[in-house]
């Protein structure tokens, strides 16, 4: 139970974005209550996405992801995928 209300807590309060490119990841978070925060965190946001990565919101502990190409200031987590050449 405990775990449960920090994590709703936590992630109210708070976004993380998470950029996945072959065997590097990137970790951004941002307090949404600070416009800088959220300033710098949809900067990085836009950036990955202008080279083509994918990006995908995450509501909810557990929860399936859906596609996004706009930066959502209020979103728990966001992940963004690139593409990766090879076969």
């Amino acid at each position: 139970m405990l775990f449960t209300i920090y994590y709703s807590l936590f992630t109210v309060l708070m976004g993380w974005l998470k950029v996945f490119q072959g065997n590097e990841e990137e970790k951004l978070y941002w307090r949404q209550e600070s416009e800088e925060d959220v300033r710098e965190a949809k900067e990085r946001f836009l950036h990955y996405l202008r080279q083509g990565f994918i990006a995908c919101k995450i509501s909810g502990q557990g929860q399936t992801g859906v596609q996004i190409t706009e930066f959502d200031p209020e979103a728990e987590e966001i992940f963004m995928l690139g593409l990766v050449d090879g076969g």
